[in-house]
């Protein structure tokens, strides 16, 4: 039967006065258990006693208080006061959020080599002009922030962003370390300095009777050196017209008229006046006296380095500050004749009509370094005249774009030298096809002297091959390979062009690169014809570029640290190394090694006896 109301409520009733009883039993015991813990250093143990074992759901012990302490025990908790106060029942204090490395301008290193101006303890840093909160170690590549006490330096990836350097044992900071050590021990160390002659020129030294070889450079034809003067030379004359807006005017020279042969006069650009910026321009007044170079901007004549000048002829101060950089950026340049180099180039036709070989001779990179390069034009000159003009000029550009330095990493130098030739090849395809040399190439076989001894670099050889023309090293008289040609007989080279569709054929006894004459005719025997090229990879040759890429204008760059063994380097096209080894050229030179000019007349002259061919050779000693 159901259960009524009233005995539903009486068992409820038990139930809960029994859950009372438990609860209070519980308490009791946690009470003597707590209170037998206090006395069990005092009082002798006891045998527990037997207790029925009740299963109950575990519970929060609630807090009791703890029994006295002695003084000891009390000291001891003291010590560990600020612990306990941290302990997981207290709300944790908030901690201070970690700040996060500064992204502000400030800590991102200006890059521009000249803002900054050498130290004057030797070190070989170079302090930052505008602040003075940075320094700039040429030799490593690395920055320092004065204020944070922190190196930075760019990183591989990309030049753009920066990496901290926190280890005092990162290499590029122990090869700082060891070069600041070197410099000290230098600059403390007495040198005996001797005459050219070999006589001694401190304190009446003796020497030896033999005298020391005196470096010599190969002076420059007369027309040369008046070309030089030419350019040097500073003229004056007034300001005939000048549109501030545009940027512009022209300058009548001194003694011309405005409207004979000089017309509105000599053209000028704002970009041209000395410390005229984006920023803030100069605009030149007319009718005011002016000095200025005369150059040229796109094969056009027109002033460079514009100055006005005041009532006493010199130069107004509003170009003093500007003047005075260009005057230490100059100051860094270096040359051939400041490296101490002597050069020669020698070229002959052979049995050819007309010579289609080019070369370029001691053209300055700024503070970079010298640049020298031999080309192989065929088919005509147009490709090789091109190369000459504007390879040297893309090169300085990108390097300006990566900001190379003179201690940068050979990487860096690898990216700007590939990026500048293919620049070049660009800019020549574009007008291959309308100025009709669609089938005129040429080859490139160059030699940067990259580093500067005015910045306290070493001296590194940026070698970068296009084709079959060769760069040897003679280093203690062996001859050193420096490149490898492009030709089809090399494996790799053969593969590449198979890859892309092309085709190899050995045509009269030499391997040569295949394509149709015709591609796009609707003759399918015109299609057949085939023309074909002696080497890989050339600047200019647009139908073997286009539309398949058989010939390509990448380069193979190698930079070759220079020791005390390296004499020379000979630079020559496939004129002389077809019929003359790497060490009879090596061999050939040394008879002349001091006499650049003989030395290279002697190569060329044993290459025109055995073969008659085209030759060409450049020396650099």
């Amino acid at each position: 039967m159901p259960r009524s109301s009233s005995s539903r409520d009486k068992a409820r009733r038990r139930s809960k006065s029994r859950g009372r009883d438990k609860r209070k039993s519980r308490s009791r015991s946690r009470r003597r258990r707590n209170g037998s813990r206090s006395r069990s250093d005092s009082a002798p143990k006891r045998k527990p006693e037997k207790k029925e074992k009740v299963k109950e759901k575990p519970a929060r012990r609630a807090p009791t208080p703890s029994p006295a302490r002695s003084e000891s025990e009390q000291k001891n908790l003291s010590d560990f006061e600020d612990e306990l106060s941290r302990s997981p029942s207290r709300p944790a204090k908030r901690r201070p959020q970690q700040q996060q490395p500064s992204r502000s301008p400030e800590r991102v290193p200006p890059t521009q080599f000249e803002d900054y101006e050498p130290v004057g303890d030797g070190s070989g840093w170079y302090v930052y002009k505008k602040t003075g909160k940075w320094k700039f170690h040429p030799e490593t590549g690395l920055y320092f922030h004065l204020k944070s006490q922190v190196y930075y330096t760019p990183k591989e990836s990309d030049n753009r962003f920066f990496r901290r350097i926190d280890d005092d044992d990162d290499p590029l900071v122990r090869k700082m370390k060891q070069s600041e050590e070197m410099r000290k021990a230098i600059s403390k160390t007495e040198f005996v300095k001797f005459e050219v002659d070999g006589v001694a020129a401190q304190e009446g030294a003796e020497v030896p009777t033999a005298p020391l070889p005196a470096p010599t450079v190969a002076e420059p034809p007369p027309k040369e050196k008046e070309k030089e003067k030419e350019e040097d030379a500073r003229m004056e004359g007034r300001v005939n017209k000048w549109d501030s807006e545009k940027g512009f005017g022209f300058i009548m020279p001194a003694g011309k008229e405005e409207g004979g042969d000089m017309g509105k006069g000599l053209f000028v650009h704002r970009k041209f006046i000395v410390g005229s910026t984006p920023s803030n321009p100069i605009n030149l007044k007319e009718g005011v006296k002016v000095s200025y170079k005369q150059g040229t901007q796109d094969s056009k004549p027109c002033a460079l380095e514009v100055l006005m000048l005041g009532a006493d002829g010199k130069p107004l101060p509003i170009h003093a500050g500007a003047q005075t950089l260009e005057e230490k950026k100059k100051s860094y340049h270096v040359s051939a004749e400041s490296l101490g180099l002597r050069v020669h180039c020698e070229s002959w036709p052979g049995l050819k009509k007309t010579l289609q070989d080019r070369y370029v001779l001691d053209e300055p990179l700024e503070e970079l370094g010298v640049y020298f390069a031999v080309l192989d034009g065929h088919g005509g000159t147009q490709v090789a005249d091109m190369v000459k003009e504007k390879l040297h000029k893309n090169l300085l550009q990108q390097m300006r774009q990566r900001q190379v330095q003179p201690a940068s990493r050979n990487e860096k130098i690898k990216t700007a030298v590939k990026e500048a030739f293919l620049q070049t090849d660009k800019e020549i395809l574009a007008l291959s096809e309308r100025k009709k040399f669609e089938l005129v190439g040429s080859t490139c076989v160059s030699a940067i002297l990259h580093g500067n001894p005015k910045l306290g670099t070493a001296l590194r050889l940026v070698i970068s091959n296009l084709g079959d023309s060769r760069a040897v090293l003679c280093r203690a008289g062996t001859a050193v390979p420096v490149s490898e040609d492009h030709k089809p007989t090399r494996m790799d080279e053969k593969k590449r062009i198979e890859r892309v569709g092309g085709l190899v054929l050995q045509v009269r006894g030499a391997w040569r690169v295949a394509t149709s004459t015709n591609p796009n005719s609707m003759n399918k025997a015109a299609r057949r014809e085939y023309q074909g090229l002696a080497m890989t990879r050339s600047f200019g040759d647009m139908h073997f570029k286009r539309p398949i890429g058989l010939a390509i204008a990448e380069p193979e760059v190698q930079v070759i640290s220079l020791c005390d063994k390296d004499l020379f380097i000979v630079l020559g096209t496939d004129g002389v190394f077809d019929v003359l080894s790497n060490q009879e050229v090596i061999d050939l030179a040394m008879r002349h090694w001091r006499e650049p000019e003989e030395a290279a007349k002697n190569i060329v002259r044993s290459a025109y006896k055995r073969a008659g061919a085209k030759h060409m050779v450049y020396i650099d000693m």
